[in-house]
């Protein structure tokens, strides 16, 4: 079990951050640091904790060592101390810190004012991660995740889909309880079919860019486009079609790819191109497909799309 912070009065559950997703870090800092995720008021941050507590560390070479993390992670970074005195304090506060000393004593302040602007701000679209998640809960028959589940099972990291469940609440398709183990579960109140229809306001294409090449695509491709309906539809498929690939997997390296004309057509996508609950995932999934299709102007694309999602069994 992770160990139990308190922020100001706040509970905030410490994760650890495994070694393999500390990449980007150099060897003194991977040495000298734990290093741990943690959500804040439905933020995330990462907070890092001196290994050894004698160790003698200024503000100004706290400063330089958060915004190095900060840059890999991609979060706040704060730092964990036991307690200091007075005038530390105040030394980190100049610098710019951030810390917190258990429930004594944080100072986290654009946390503080993000939590305040949370509270005003609206979201109008699901992030990438957080539409994968959604299309994976309707695909899937699972009743409940947690995050840790959806790490395991998806491509994202834990701080990934902690935004991801974040984002999904604040547009109302989900809601989120906390057992006495202080484990997360994330829930869906309508039914699958119902949830589709409230969510459209908030889905939009996975396809982030197109691009062509004159050669069979190799790697981390998933059919997609018109052959991918031509397999859950009556429609025919085209001679060479096209293929689609998480925009994390996809390189232009070797100047393969253009983007005007090719036999081939490539989508690279903002989230991964299958999901874990899809039995073939070399076939993107139907409701990615349909996000990814439903303003093709061809008349037979849209007729057959209907079909597909009418026959959906959810």
């Amino acid at each position: 079990m992770n160990d139990i912070i308190s922020i100001i009065g706040v509970s905030a559950e410490l994760v650890p951050i495994e070694r393999s997703k500390q990449k980007g870090l150099n060897a003194d800092m991977i040495l000298r640091f734990l290093y741990y995720t943690a959500n804040f008021k439905d933020q995330d941050l990462c907070v890092i904790q001196a290994k050894n507590k004698d160790e003698s560390i200024t503000p100004s070479q706290y400063k330089r060592i958060t915004q190095q993390i900060e840059t890999v992670v991609g979060m706040p970074v704060a730092v964990l101390l036991d307690s200091p005195a007075y005038y530390e304090r105040e030394r980190l506060i100049d610098q710019g810190v951030y810390f917190i000393v258990s429930d004594k004593y944080a100072f986290l302040p654009s946390l503080i004012v993000n939590t305040r602007a949370r509270k005003v701000k609206k979201a109008t679209k699901l992030i990438p991660a957080a539409q994968y998640i959604l299309l994976y809960y309707l695909l899937s028959e699972k009743k409940e995740f947690t995050i840790k589940e959806l790490e395991r099972t998806t491509l994202y990291n834990y701080v990934a889909m902690a935004r991801a469940v974040s984002n999904l609440e604040d547009c109302k398709l989900c809601y989120s309880i906390t057992d006495h183990t202080r484990t997360k579960y994330i829930r869906f109140e309508e039914s699958r079919k119902e949830l589709w229809k409230k969510s459209q306001k908030y889905l939009s294409s996975p396809v982030k860019k197109v691009v062509y090449c004159d050669f069979m695509p190799v790697g981390n491709f998933s059919i997609s486009g018109v052959n991918a309906l031509s397999q859950y539809t009556h429609l025919n498929p085209e001679q060479y079609g096209t293929w689609a690939i998480w925009e994390k997997y996809f390189s232009t390296e070797g100047g393969q790819y253009n983007g005007i004309e090719g036999i081939y057509k490539i989508e690279v996508w903002n989230y991964p191109t299958f999901m874990p609950s899809h039995p073939d995932n070399k076939i993107v999934d139907k409701l990615s497909l349909f996000l990814s299709m439903k303003d093709d102007p061809d008349s037979r694309i849209e007729k057959e799309l209907e079909i597909m999602i009418e026959e959906m069994k959810w």
